[in-house]
């Protein structure tokens, strides 16, 4: 007899332990709606204790605001069962599953029901709408851009740069392309090239500022044969005898010598060049493009540069503004050469709206080719989906916010006890175990912070 008793007690205290380590909460009620017995989740998802729920009627408990609506009220009313969604008086939203226990004739005996904690998901779920809105916003901007000739922008101080590029194209005329380093000058006069009749013609560019003084100047006319040691015996021809008939794109101008820029002006004046160490004028066709980042005007009245040249070459200038000044542009140019690297390299890398509003908050001193090295970059070694930490310039963005009161400080330091515990484990029972909570509260702290700062 004794034993049997021990037996029943080790039964009942196995069957508590269950109970009480349900990851749902168990309601149970009598079949009038009286509580009957609860587990501890209750406590967290009404902010009571147990024994403050134990002979209470649920109809109470409703007419108190501790939920609603009372899924038990309606198992009693239709003795089936049910499901729904309820409200606590802490604001948490509950998964209810209540069923009602019949006795062998057939009477309503009890209703249970258990109920799991959606706050987590159902705010989870709202960031996700939030993401999902916030990139179809940005995908709206994007279709709303200019592509003129695979260069694309959203500003109007862009699009009046196209409409200058549109306008100058079909003439001959020389121009001189002013801004910044890396907002794409190159990709304009290229352009410019693209849209003009010469556009089946030779292109090529020179950057002056990429050799050496000694031999632009050969670089540019060409030599005749013999004319220095280790020249070729036949001699060569200059770059702007190569592009006759076709476009000349001079990169950083401002880096000619004096030499060279009065060579320059020649051709410009007259049509003709003088290869090095020969007496013969060619005559040349072709259409100077020129660059620079430099102060042209500052530099002629420093008597840097050769004013009539300036004159020549500044004939229709265009300035294109920094990425800073026209910030609209940014999110098309990241789509741009996202979809283009990931052709390139076969890749399927996406941004997630917080590093998309990381570029946004960028100055991009680099402009354009900044962007595009950056883009390429995290294509080349980064995952499919890039998140603010991913960014080279995460920390810009990664401060935490200043912490003033005591729940601020608490909730800080269970933040980065949580994340630094699940990037040592990947286990919230782990978690769990070394933060000496329970496995339920470990996986919603790991959902709250986790979840969080993955979404980044």
């Amino acid at each position: 007899m004794t034993i049997h008793k021990k037996h029943i007690q080790q039964i009942n205290d196995e069957l508590y332990d269950i109970f009480e380590s349900s990851f749902d909460e168990i309601f149970v009620t009598d079949a009038n709606g009286y509580v009957l017995v609860v587990n501890s989740e209750c406590e967290k998802n009404y902010a009571l204790k147990v024994e403050d729920f134990i002979g209470k009627h649920v109809k109470e408990l409703q007419e108190m605001g501790i939920f609603y609506p009372s899924a038990t009220l309606k198992v009693i009313e239709s003795n089936q069962a049910i499901e729904l969604v309820q409200k606590t008086n802490s604001g948490r939203y509950l998964h209810v599953r209540t069923r009602p226990v019949f006795t062998n004739d057939g009477h309503l005996k009890s209703v249970i029901s258990y109920s799991r904690d959606l706050t987590d998901l159902m705010e989870l779920k709202r960031k996700v709408e939030e993401m999902e809105e916030q990139l179809e916003n940005y995908k709206k901007e994007l279709n709303e851009a200019v592509d003129l000739e695979g260069i694309v922008t959203k500003s109007e101080a862009m699009k009046k740069v196209f409409s200058t590029i549109q306008r100058v194209a079909s003439v001959n005329t020389t121009v001189l392309l002013l801004g910044e380093t890396g907002v794409g000058k190159s990709r304009v006069a290229k352009l410019l090239h693209q849209l003009s009749t010469r556009k089946q013609q030779p292109y090529h560019e020179l950057n002056c500022a990429a050799l050496p003084e000694q031999l632009i100047e050969s670089e540019l006319f060409g030599y005749e044969g013999g004319t220095f040691t280790g020249a070729f015996r036949e001699g060569k021809k200059g770059i702007i005898e190569l592009s006759n008939e076709g476009t000349l794109f001079l990169d950083e101008i401002g880096e000619l010598s004096l030499s060279a820029q009065s060579k320059l002006l020649h051709v410009l004046q007259d049509r003709t060049i003088r290869p090095v160490g020969s007496t013969k004028a060619v005559s040349i066709d072709v259409r100077i493009i020129a660059a620079t980042n430099q102060n042209l005007e500052q530099m002629v009245e420093e008597g840097k540069f050769r004013r009539d040249l300036y004159y020549r070459l500044n004939v229709v200038p265009i300035t294109i503004p920094p990425l800073r000044e026209r910030k609209e542009d940014i999110l098309p140019l990241v789509y741009q050469f996202l979809h283009h690297f990931n052709t390139v390299y076969e890749r399927n890398v996406r941004l997630s709206p917080k590093a998309l509003d990381a570029f946004l908050g960028q100055e991009w001193k680099g402009n354009v080719r900044e962007v595009e090295n950056i883009i390429e970059r995290l294509v080349v070694t980064g995952e499919e989906m890039i998140t603010l930490k991913d960014l080279p310039f995460a920390k810009e963005f990664a401060i935490d916010p200043p912490v003033h009161t005591l729940p601020e400080m608490i909730e800080h330091v269970e933040k980065e006890m949580v994340i630094k515990a699940f990037e040592q484990h990947r286990s919230s029972y782990k978690v769990a175990e070394q933060l000496g909570i329970s496995q339920s509260q470990a996986s919603r702290k790991i959902r709250k912070y986790v979840s969080d700062s993955t979404e980044q």
